[in-house]
């Protein structure tokens, strides 16, 4: 059975994570304009001066919510990079689907939220190796699924692939495209790369001088 201590410490943890993720849901909605010690505490359901028994100052609150995010969203990465695409039968020819299937499990909206708080943790020199360790996670994950995919040498083509789907993420917020031709664009740009990389620097330097 739980001690009073035991019980006191787990209902202080369950407060500060609550807090933390009203902070992180009021980031999303407003920037960090919006984050304010009483519109935390409100949206956490808890009294108003819960936010300062917890935390000294705004600044300290953020930093700790934008840290927490990035942290699990790294260990989420470092998760993904077990996936392994051959389950589903995926191959290059056909990783419009599984680029289908990942805008389907992450919104335009999830993508929005994730571009904020990466952003707003690199401006943090608290918080600058947290956001360079998360996207060494969706280098990992990148190399992974490529090398799954039968490329060889997946590493020299990781960072390439993750600006592409960055740069993917930040114009999903303009609906200038259906997802459907989202992933159609991504697919094609990562198929070209990776053309690239299998016919090798000498011939495509040809090719593009019309050799």
């Amino acid at each position: 059975m739980a001690t009073r201590a035991q019980l006191a410490q787990g209902r202080s943890r369950q407060r500060r994570d609550e807090l933390l993720a009203a902070t992180i849901e009021l980031f999303a909605e407003g920037g960090s304009r919006a984050v304010t010690h009483r519109a935390v505490a409100r949206r956490a359901g808890l009294p108003p001066a819960t936010t300062t028994y917890y935390f000294a100052s705004i600044e300290e609150l953020l930093r700790e919510a934008l840290s927490a995010h990035m942290q699990q969203w790294t260990t989420d990465l470092e998760n993904l990079t077990r996936f392994d695409p051959g389950d589903l039968g995926v191959g290059l020819d056909d990783g419009t689907s599984l680029a289908s299937e990942v805008f389907g499990q992450r919104t335009p909206e999830v993508a929005r939220l994730q571009l904020a708080i990466f952003l707003a943790a690199t401006q943090d020199p608290a918080l600058r190796d947290t956001a360079t360790e998360a996207l060494r996670s969706f280098e990992a994950l990148a190399t992974r699924v490529l090398g799954r995919l039968g490329v060889p040498a997946p590493e020299a083509l990781a960072a390439a692939v993750i600006a592409l789907i960055a740069g993917t993420a930040v114009r999903r917020q303009c609906d200038q495209y259906t997802e459907q031709q989202e992933a159609e664009l991504l697919t094609t740009a990562i198929r070209g790369l990776v053309a690239a990389h299998l016919l090798g620097d000498e011939r495509v330097t040809r090719a593009l001088q019309g050799g």
